[in-house]
């Protein structure tokens, strides 16, 4: 703040512009080694260049006639207070960079200013959050520390990171975010008041209270909202699921067969055949990667629903916590691959808003956000369905998802693929097949893989026919329906031209008599009376990391 003088001789305060906006005692700071914890890959590069370009110099210097006049303990005394110096440099603009970062909850958004030279104040709109995340990466979890992050409408580069923080601290403030994007009033002490019509009821900051019409939890002053598990997913499952994916198989005969390959080699020609064997290296290191990745993003998966969602916990060396509310979610991809079907597992997939990614296929993506079943049996796979989809606009529901994932022809309302399509489609002509009911809009595809994708007609952005030269002369045409960036993406090939646009003419009514949203205390009401009807188990688990 800088203090300039006017005429009269009045002194006024000079207010930067990323200070504005928010009272001072608003503003609350990150955990003190936040900055390290942020920058600690870029400082250990930094430490490693320079170790590497001059280790050849020390070495020379220690090989010299100056350092055997000096001394070796003193050449390595000037070496530990280079270190020193480095590491006081780190230190000191990593306390400079503590005391620039801070954040704010307000009524309206949640704010977050960062910077020392080119200071940079930035805010999410309660009214846009779409969701809020804990994620706690490796290092953070040796400290007991973690990330907040704001998912709000715009696509990621208009979300916030919050952190690091303690894991308490990081629950109260997701419990904040979610009470005050709700219309729950918290003031500036973090105390719950009443509304309007007195029915919430005060809680004091730090008292355990609970709401007696939502049947919330409030802890440090912010309604919790309880939790019941859903589903788990065991790590024999997740690891079967892994290596019986075709793409993984492959890659493991190929590895075994190219190492197999080198020895026989080497026996035959020598030892100089390593040097050719070095080409495949990065085929190896991409397979344990991909494996790892899977593994290690979807270990310990765990899923349960509350009034603000569902939440989902995962992770092995970074632990997310991750609230999906089902108004967010636009698509759902159900599928099968050819090697999973004598164990009778399912993969479910989502696109949601927020979080502003294009993933071609999310299961290749260690740290994807979008999977709501990373594996599973048929009745989870279904219950999974259910959560996001309140009506699939038929009688029979489940031999409509029956039909979606084994059907050929004309079953349930599906329109195949016509005759015509043959010489398009000569394998997956019968699987093809679109279906729209008065609440969703179906896509079927697949014969070794198979797919059922699913979108409320609600949450289609737009939908387009395409036809090109060759499907214009045999009356055919491809349907686009366009819904928010992930992996699924709905999109139905070599329809006929004809019953494409009749389904284009009743979708677009559709779409706009369905706008309105479901309620999140009629989603959690229809889920609870779901879950009692399947006989899952209720628990009254508060929620809070595990």
């Amino acid at each position: 703040m800088n203090v300039t003088g006017e005429p009269g001789g009045k002194r006024t305060s000079r207010v930067r512009a990323v200070d504005e906006g928010v009272p001072d005692d608003r503003w609350r700071r990150v955990h003190p080694v936040s900055p390290v914890l942020n920058a600690w890959k870029a400082l250990a590069a930094v430490l490693a260049i320079l170790v590497w370009q001059n280790a050849d110099t020390v070495a020379q210097v220690l090989a010299s006639p100056w350092a055997s006049s000096h001394g070796r303990a003193f050449i390595v005394v000037i070496i530990v207070a280079g270190l020193a110096v480095f590491l006081l440099i780190a230190g000191v603009y990593s306390w400079l960079a503590w005391r620039a970062t801070s954040y704010a909850v307000t009524d309206d958004a949640v704010w977050f200013r960062s910077g020392i030279l080119f200071r940079s104040q930035r805010h999410a709109r309660l009214d846009r959050v779409q969701a809020v995340d804990l994620v706690h990466p490796l290092l953070g979890r040796v400290f007991g520390l973690g990330r907040l992050n704001v998912e709000v409408a715009g696509g990621s580069g208009s979300n916030l990171s919050i952190g690091y923080l303690t894991t308490p601290v990081l629950e109260d403030l997701r419990a904040e975010i979610l009470a005050r994007a709700a219309g729950v009033y918290l003031d500036s002490a973090g105390t719950h008041q009443p509304d309007a019509d007195g029915g919430v009821g005060a809680a004091i900051a730090g008292e355990d209270t609970t709401d007696s019409r939502t049947g919330s939890h409030t802890r440090a002053g912010a309604p919790v909202a309880d939790e019941r598990p859903v589903y788990d997913v065991s790590t024999g499952m997740l690891l079967g699921s892994l290596f019986l994916s075709v793409g993984v198989m492959l890659g493991i005969i190929a590895t075994v067969a190219l190492v197999v390959g080198i020895i026989v080699a080497v026996v035959i020609a020598g030892p100089g055949v390593l040097l050719a064997a070095w080409a495949w290296v990065p085929m190896g290191v991409g397979l344990v990667s991909y494996v790892w990745g899977r593994f290690s993003g979807e270990f310990g998966f765990h899923a349960a629903v509350s009034a603000d969602g569902i939440r989902i916990r995962r992770g092995l060396t970074e632990s997310r916590s991750q609230t999906i509310p089902p108004r967010r979610v636009h698509a759902v991809r159900v599928v099968q691959p050819l090697l999973w079907r004598r164990r009778g597992w399912y993969r479910v997939t989502i696109a949601q808003a927020g979080y502003g990614r294009d993933h071609s296929d999310a299961s290749s993506t260690s740290s994807s956000t979008d999977v709501l079943l990373p594996v599973g049996t048929r009745r989870e796979a279904e219950l999974a369905l259910w959560l996001v989809i309140r009506d699939l606009g038929v009688e029979d529901p489940i031999g409509f998802i029956q039909a979606g994932l084994f059907g050929t022809g004309a079953d349930h309302g599906f329109l195949p693929n016509p005759e015509s399509s043959r010489l398009f489609d000569p394998w997956v002509r019968r699987r093809r097949g679109v279906a729209l009911t008065e609440t969703v809009l179906a896509v079927r595809d697949g014969r070794l893989s198979r797919e059922l994708r699913l979108a409320p007609v609600e949450r289609l952005q737009s939908v387009a026919v395409e036809q090109g030269p060759w499907q214009r002369k045999r009356g055919l045409a491809t349907l686009h329906m366009h819904v928010v960036p992930g992996p699924v993406r709905l999109r139905a090939v070599h329809v006929d031209a004809e019953a494409a646009s009749a389904l284009l003419e009743r979708l677009l009514p559709l779409s706009r008599v369905r706008r309105a949203s479901e309620p999140p205390e009629k989603w959690m009401m229809r889920v609870s009376s779901a879950l009692d009807r399947v006989g899952v188990p209720e628990a009254g688990v508060e929620g809070t990391e595990q």
